[in-house]
């Protein structure tokens, strides 16, 4: 039944004086509460204000609409299924929320029609209202069976990517396959440090049927663990597979492991990847290929003894005001980073040549050692890495 269809049933019953979408604000702020405040049956699935509050105006500006009349799109119910899906709430609680809202429009409605003799037109109100009400939550429910359906797909894939990267799934041909992968590819494992910026809502995409994936262009799946994101890559190439991180890398800290053909191997290429991207130092972006690094490598790999390493090469240095201790550290950098060239590494520094031969012998004094000596220059080197590699592992 369309919506002037069921106006004209009920007589014009809803019209005029009788739209309520003058207390939509009262009316969606009663229900609102209403639904945050009963009894749940499931306590851990209730939705925060934040989330309920919209969502019921949204639904009962829609509902409204139908009752004047007017066309609806009926989006407002589609997305609060999907919402209420993807927050695992039941759907006894979505229908609830529903027969709640129902029932508030009908009292309203009531309310101003009981001056009215006619009994017939009540009753059309009435129908009218529960018509609006069901019309709603059945598209809600049936989107949320929808979502729930796709979640619950995505989630055993994401589970069974989880299970090949640590090496719990063994039946690694049948999870290729599953997880949409292309045969005789290139592979490469990436770990992503926490903090990606706007990232999909679905963790693994639905894989192409069997035979379909194009092997000539790269395949990404991927999944979030603790913050970070953990990525598999097949794709023709090496360079093909860093070239599919490289819009990833190039908000954020990842690692990299080095290419592999076999799915056997990704639980080692894991470890490559979260070595690769420790060898990145906080704060600094880009992408960090397992091999590219080794003595980074080395170092976070055996963290304990790499912070051990940096006390006791700096501990002259760390004694001092953090400002004077940073600004020596930034000379030491410079100054290895641009060859043992103390004029280029002023240049870098915007001082004179000078000025940072000056600050290496300040060095040399409160650490024993002097960079014009390899040995010396070599452990400075590796615990100035050392300082500025140390943070949480992933």
């Amino acid at each position: 039944m369309s919506d002037m269809a069921v106006s004209k049933a009920t007589g014009g019953a809803v019209s005029g004086r009788h739209d309520l979408r003058d207390a939509l604000d009262p009316l969606s702020e009663q229900i609102a509460d209403e639904i945050l405040h009963a009894e749940p049956v499931h306590p851990d699935t209730r939705l925060p204000a934040a989330v309920v509050q919209p969502l019921v105006r949204a639904n009962l500006a829609e509902i409204l609409a139908a009752l004047a009349g007017e066309p609806s799109s009926l989006e407002p119910a589609r997305k609060t299924g999907r919402v209420t899906a993807a927050e695992g709430v039941p759907l006894d609680l979505l229908q609830h929320a529903y027969r709640l809202a129902g029932l508030r429009v009908w009292e309203e409605l009531a309310r101003r029609l009981r001056s009215r003799t006619d009994t017939s037109a009540l009753l059309r109100a009435s129908s009218r209202v529960w018509f609006a009400i069901d019309r709603s939550s059945n598209v809600a429910v049936r989107t949320h069976l929808e979502a729930s359906a796709g979640l619950s797909e995505n989630m055993a894939r994401t589970e069974l990517l989880r299970g090949v990267l640590t090496g719990a799934v063994h039946d690694l041909e049948t999870a290729r396959r599953a997880l949409g992968l292309p045969a005789d590819v290139m592979l490469v494992v990436a770990v992503t440090a926490p903090g990606v910026p706007v990232v999909p809502a679905a963790a693994v995409v639905p894989p192409a049927p069997d035979g379909a994936a194009d092997a000539a262009r790269p395949t990404v799946r991927w999944l979030t663990h603790e913050g970070a994101r953990l990525t598999l890559v097949a794709a023709p190439t090496s360079e093909d597979t860093y070239g599919a991180l490289a819009s990833l890398a190039a908000r954020t800290r990842t690692g990299a492991s080095r290419p592999f053909t076999r799915l056997a191997d990704a639980p080692a290429a894991l470890v490559e990847a979260r070595t690769a991207v420790r060898s990145l130092p906080l704060g600094r972006v880009g992408l960090a290929r397992y091999g590219d690094r080794p003595l980074d490598a080395l170092l976070v790999a055996d963290g304990e003894r790499a912070a051990e390493l940096a006390t006791a090469v700096l501990r002259g240095l760390r004694d001092r005001d953090p400002r004077d201790e940073e600004l020596l550290l930034a000379t030491v950098e410079a100054w290895f980073e641009h060859g043992g060239s103390g004029t280029r590494a002023a240049a870098a520094l915007h001082c004179h040549r000078n000025t940072v031969l000056n600050r290496l012998a300040r060095v040399a004094d409160l650490t024993g050692r002097d960079v014009n000596d390899p040995r010396a220059a070599a452990e400075l080197y590796a615990a100035v890495r050392a300082l500025r590699l140390q943070g949480e592992p992933l």
